[in-house]
């Protein structure tokens, strides 16, 4: 299996990293994780097939994680994509999601292909071709929802931590997180791979789950700008030498194999 992280930055534009995106792939099968600007014109310098990726997971519905996804489905309208095309996402979304793409003129009967738009369920194992996610919610959203109840709107604060199973391999994708402690539950089932935002909470909390918990390996991604140049030297600066071993620093393109 492969990863390969299209972009890396947070939510704040930066003038060295794309916005985050993430792709797995495994036997002519590819899932993507996550999906901001500019998606699809990545996916393509990267020569990835679009026919070959069987959906996507957005973890919640922020314009950096879910505002991509339009254009990557007219990408595929025009390029007469011909396999079902299958995203997880907050349940909040799904409905408003199909109508904000029929005002783009993206409605059901102009594609060549089923989009199929489904909520993601915590507690439920959901599969997008061979790749099996299990969810769990976390507080990213919780202040903003709070804030919208009090203007009257129905915002739900949904936003979601995966875990990822696929060739017999389980990768948890942190997705953006109040705190990193948030993951403890997906991960004391034993994780191959973590990929873990670094830009919603302090750097050195990641050694307190390590306390608890030791993926065998950890991508850094998602950075906030304070560390979108060599994160890997301040990083080390704050731990005072002592990062933990397998420790990999994503960039723009980087890919890996699992």
């Amino acid at each position: 299996m492969k990863l390969t992280c299209l972009g890396t930055a947070s939510g704040i534009a930066t003038k060295t990293r794309f916005h985050n995106m993430v792709l797995l792939e495994s036997c002519g099968h590819g899932l993507l994780l996550d999906g901001g600007e500019p998606l699809s014109t990545l996916l393509i310098r990267h020569g990835t097939d679009l026919n070959e990726i069987d959906g996507m997971v957005i973890t919640h519905l922020h314009s950096d994680h879910a505002g991509a996804l339009p254009q990557l489905i007219q990408t595929m309208q025009i390029s007469r994509r011909d396999k079902v095309f299958q995203v997880l996402m907050p349940s909040e979304g799904t409905h408003l999601y199909k109508d904000f793409l029929n005002m783009l003129y993206l409605f059901d009967s102009v594609l060549p292909f089923h989009l199929k738009i489904e909520g993601i369920q915590c507690g439920a194992e959901q599969e997008i071709g061979v790749f099996s996610i299990e969810s769990i919610s976390n507080a990213h959203l919780k202040r903003l929802s709070e804030l919208a109840a009090e203007e009257g709107l129905l915002n739900q604060g949904q936003s979601y931590s995966i875990a990822i199973h696929c060739e017999g391999k389980r990768i948890v994708y942190s997705g953006d997180i109040k705190s990193v402690m948030e993951l403890r539950p997906l991960l004391r089932e034993e994780a191959d791979l973590l990929i873990l935002e670094m830009a919603h909470f302090m750097p050195d909390d990641f050694l307190m789950l390590l306390e608890d918990v030791c993926p065998r390996m950890t991508v850094f991604t998602h950075f906030h700008p304070d560390l979108d140049i060599e994160p890997e030297k301040k990083l080390h600066d704050l731990f005072h030498g002592s990062l933990p071993s397998k420790i990999i620093f994503a960039n723009d393109g980087m890919e890996l194999e699992i």
